[in-house]
């Protein structure tokens, strides 16, 4: 069952931020993809019997709730035994009572929503995660989720809406401001994106972050001017970023360099018309 969550590691933030601005689709948020495979079973005869074990615990979880649909117990017990068998999609149901049991918990209903979305339930996830954030707008993680699945869906006028209204109502909430720049540029609103960055690189000069991201959008203008702009600002980002992501960035620098390298036109002498 979900627990409160560790402060998060530097080497996490540094991660995150680096998935932001270099335009990983999905989820920044924790995913229990890996917990899943952690806690399911292997071919060891150990892990078969554990396994066994954990069926039968379900099959006996089952069977109360057959009777007793409302048993909290229950249904607690059965949604931990599916994780633990690597199998989320069986835990999806029960966790779904637990919530009508206790539609105030917050904590079960983002749990909810993120194995929806480790699962592929968008549309699930999107109904949890938006009853979460017209109850609490100021829950920061809540929202990142929310506009990842909008943005997933393909609903992407939702998701700048949403951020553009955040922007007005908090306008010193640099997270919702990166945010916002990162969708612009991966949509083609390379102006938008731009002006962004510069606020944040004005308000902090020695941060990475947005220097970086204005590099990958220029890097995708399509004013060959403000692509060249690109590779002293990957440079600049990288001398700005501690050392554990320098060489990471730097090989960004490269791809986007390849991706938008001319290409050799051959003579037209080498190959004659007929």
């Amino acid at each position: 069952m979900p627990q409160s969550k560790p402060k998060e590691s530097l080497a996490r933030k540094l991660l995150n931020i680096l998935l932001l601005v270099v335009g990983a689709a999905t989820f920044l948020g924790f995913s229990f993809g890996p917990l899943f495979q952690a806690l399911g079973p292997s071919e060891s005869p150990e892990a078969s019997l554990a396994t066994e074990q954990l069926q039968a615990q379900a099959d006996g979880y089952r069977a109360v709730l057959e009777r007793e649909p409302d048993n909290p117990i229950a249904l607690r017990g059965l949604i931990d035994t599916q994780l633990q068998l690597n199998e989320p999609q069986g835990a999806i149901e029960p966790l779904k009572k637990l919530v009508q049991l206790e539609p105030e918990n917050r904590q079960l209903r983002a749990f909810l929503a993120q194995i929806q979305q480790d699962t592929g339930d968008f549309e699930g996830a999107l109904e949890q995660l938006q009853i979460l954030h017209d109850r609490d707008p100021k829950d920061g993680q809540v929202l990142q989720q929310l506009v990842d699945v909008q943005l997933t869906l393909g609903r992407t006028s939702e998701a700048i809406a949403l951020l553009e209204k955040h922007l007005e109502e908090t306008p010193e909430n640099n997270d919702v401001r990166l945010r916002l720049a990162f969708v612009y540029a991966r949509h083609n609103q390379t102006e938008k994106a731009i002006a962004l960055y510069d606020e944040l690189i004005a308000a902090d000069p020695s941060d990475f972050t947005p220097v970086l991201g204005k590099a990958i959008a220029l890097s995708s203008a399509t004013d060959e001017n403000l692509r060249a702009k690109a590779p002293e600002l990957f440079e600049q980002a990288a001398r700005l970023a501690p050392p554990q992501v320098r060489e990471q960035i730097r090989q960004q620098a490269e791809v986007y360099a390849q991706v938008n390298r001319p290409q050799t036109v051959e003579n037209s002498n080498n190959n004659p018309t007929p």
